[in-house]
């Protein structure tokens, strides 16, 4: 096995549809292992004023600001956040991450799951 390098602006990554969630590009950090069941990790590159919607859900998050300045709502607070912080969403705590800054946030996601989580699909190019 050898050592991988991607780099992050060169992958397209996939819109995120689900509702609620505005101007968020998802590109899996992660890709399909079979061997790491309870974790995934992507990251999210969001455009100025784009954002996920509040949500919840049964799996820890700790996400990392990379780039840019992030709102954090949850846990019935508010933070503004800029690179270099963690935030950690612990489970079934309603959630939203925006992008307030006049830049591209990239938010480094990692979640922890009881149960297996999803895997991301490598595309035939990331698989080289």
């Amino acid at each position: 096995m050898s050592i991988r390098i991607r780099k992050l602006s060169e992958e397209p990554g996939d819109e995120v549809r689900e509702e609620g969630f505005s101007g968020v590009n998802s590109v899996w950090a992660v890709l399909k292992r079979t061997d790491l069941t309870g974790f995934s990790s992507r990251i999210f590159r969001m455009e100025p004023g784009g954002h996920t919607a509040v949500h919840s859900h049964e799996r820890e998050h700790v996400a990392v600001v990379i780039r840019g300045r992030c709102r954090v709502e949850g846990g019935g607070g508010t933070a503004d956040v800029g690179e270099g912080n963690i935030i950690t969403v612990p489970t079934n705590v309603s959630h939203r991450f925006s992008n307030t800054g006049r830049d591209k946030l990239a938010l480094l996601i990692m979640n922890f799951f009881t149960e297996p989580g999803p895997e991301a699909e490598a595309t035939e190019e990331e698989k080289r």
